[in-house]
């Protein structure tokens, strides 16, 4: 149970950075002409990003060749990186800096692109050790 507990952890957490980023974290909302600030293509970006994470980190758990999982372990790393840095830095935002973009969606995404990452060295250890 343990194992299994380990191996889905890192989708569980990917799906619940998708589905914060547009109910609870989401960024700022649409504005009185009916068009979007700014910041909504980083959350966009960041719900996209977790979706593909949360898939990719499903199909190393489903995967039992050993390279074939390091492989997809490596990408989400790489991707939780990518995530940690699109809102606000690879992504603009909004220009006050008290709007909920900055205040809700950046903290979030980096917060659970840090422990999606750390969550995934287990499955990557456990994928190294295996014959």
């Amino acid at each position: 149970m343990k194992k299994y507990f380990l191996t889905f952890l890192p989708a569980t957490l990917a799906l619940l950075l998708a589905l914060g980023s547009v109910s609870v974290f989401s960024a700022c909302g649409a504005l009185p002409d009916g068009s979007w600030m700014r910041c909504r293509r980083a959350q966009d970006a960041v719900t996209l990003s977790a979706a593909v994470l949360t898939a990719l980190l499903v199909l190393q758990g489903l995967v039992r060749g050993k390279t074939v999982r390091i492989i997809l372990n490596c990408a989400a790393v790489a991707l939780c990186a990518a995530v940690f840095l699109l809102p606000g830095t690879l992504l603009p935002m909004c220009m006050l800096k008290t709007h909920s973009c900055y205040t809700a969606l950046q903290p979030f995404a980096r917060v659970m692109a840090v422990l999606i990452a750390v969550s995934c060295v287990p499955g990557l250890l456990s994928a190294a050790k295996a014959k």
